[in-house]
């Protein structure tokens, strides 16, 4: 599953804490109002308050086709990704509880045939500090996640590929830790990963909407994935049995913040199994399971997923008594984004509604910027489209993605968190996102 990073970091600004107000559920309806009406995202959000939840919300359909559409509810059921990884952090820590298994447990105990088996532990494979292969990103063919594969083929895909780095030297996010997490789970309960959820967590909490171990689109209720072009589109996602363990988990908002609030309160695990898996040391972006997220004069923890047409996040607040959960099968704008209002807003944070202004160019206007476009040290070009009064963006080989006007000779794509911004006389552009700015030349015809 991919590792979606959440910038939230606006611990900087001077503000009051203000954790004692009651959360204004009319301006969360306002602003997902706005997100609706403009077409920027279809999903279902919740929010509690020291463990209650107070306000949830759905937005969009669940299924979109001509013949048939189906709108999202509160027991709409989402692929939350990797969020999974927090379920199977949480029952490893069963495990180390219950005396079946410790964080210096050796993987060739489980799996010998491994690379560095005999030299790293639960504790690196739950940090993403073993250096193992990512079976997931670290492969040319991206579809192949989207094929049935068999468990041996998934192992052998892990065993054969060379590791990034020796056991405990760095971190580097491995959804390979995970998915042997999940088969150790399995070899140790003699339960499949489904059942241990099923009793280690769900029923002992009283989860109602969560699964795992469902093929795509069989689970009921299940929301199935799209993206937006001019219009909402299927998405070919990842083929679920592949990532269980790491990401297959279906889910709805209420019960996972019904399950974070019940893990950062010691009724899944021991105070001191939390303790660890919650340690960030150093510098660390991962502990055990969690990542760490700063908001303003906060700082909290949780998780988020991606898959091929799913995004979620999962975070819960100490200082302030707030978590919350968001599931996406459609999105046509930041999730930070999101998130940010969602906690501003929450929060009593001063927090001003997007608008989603569009500014409409006549289609001469658009036909300047058209063109390909390339970077000599980046190995993917860009060819920019016009159909009438809209304007397109398409790497190598990849799907083409509409461009939203936002001032003269600047575009972007929330989707994506795409910016770019486009210099005639030069005849070039510059090209945004994630913080990263590049530029390029417009190739001569």
């Amino acid at each position: 599953m991919k590792i979606i990073y959440l910038f939230l970091g606006l611990n900087l600004c001077l503000f009051f804490p203000s954790f004692g107000q009651n959360i204004n559920t009319a301006k969360l309806d306002s602003f997902f109002n706005a997100l609706d009406q403009n077409k920027r995202v279809m999903g279902s959000f919740a929010v509690a308050k020291d463990g209650k939840t107070v306000y949830t919300r759905s937005v969009g359909y669940s299924l979109k086709t001509p013949a048939d559409s189906t709108l999202a509810t509160a027991t709409t059921k989402y692929r939350i990704g990797s969020i999974s990884k927090v379920f199977t952090a949480t029952m490893v820590f069963q495990l180390i509880d219950e005396g079946k298994l410790s964080l210096d447990t050796k993987l060739n105990k489980y799996f010998p045939k491994l690379p560095n088996a005999e030299r790293i532990t639960i504790g690196q494979l739950l940090t993403h500090s073993s250096g193992l292969m990512d079976y997931v990103n670290d492969v040319a063919d991206k579809n192949w996640i989207t094929k049935p594969h068999s468990r041996a083929e998934l192992l052998d895909t892990i065993a054969r590929r060379k590791v990034h780095f020796e056991p405990g030297a760095k971190q580097q996010y491995s959804n390979s830790g995970y998915l042997l997490l999940g088969y150790i789970l399995e070899k140790i309960t003699g339960k499949s990963y489904s059942k241990s959820l099923e009793t280690r967590i769900i029923n002992k909490i009283g989860l109602k909407n969560t699964s795992s171990s469902i093929p795509n689109n069989k689970g009921t209720d299940e929301a199935r994935p799209y993206k937006f072009l001019n219009s909402w589109e299927n998405v070919v996602d990842i083929y679920f049995p592949n990532v269980v363990g790491v990401g297959d988990i279906l889910s709805t908002p209420t019960d996972m913040v019904t399950f974070i609030n019940a893990l950062t309160s010691d009724k899944l695990i021991t105070k001191k199994s939390f303790l660890q898996m919650s340690n960030f040391k150093d510098k660390d972006v991962f502990a055990m399971g969690l990542i760490k997220v700063p908001f303003y004069e906060q700082t909290g923890i949780g998780h988020n997923g991606g898959t091929y047409g799913s995004y979620s996040v999962l975070y819960a607040f100490k200082d302030s008594g707030i978590s919350f959960a968001s599931c996406t099968n459609g999105l046509n704008y930041s999730l930070n984004d999101i998130s940010i209002g969602i906690l501003s807003i929450s929060n009593n944070k001063p927090y001003q509604i997007p608008t989603f202004k569009v500014i409409v160019f006549k289609p001469e206007e658009l036909e300047a910027y058209t063109g390909v476009y390339s970077n000599p040290t980046f190995p993917i070009k860009i060819t920019i489209t016009q159909e009438g009064q809209s304007l397109f963006g398409q790497g190598s080989g990849q799907q083409p993605f509409p461009f939203e006007a936002i001032a003269k000779d600047k575009f972007k794509f929330d989707g994506a968190g795409i910016v770019i911004e486009f210099n005639k006389e030069k005849q070039g552009m510059t090209f945004t996102q994630g913080g990263q700015n590049l530029q390029f030349t417009k190739e001569k015809k």
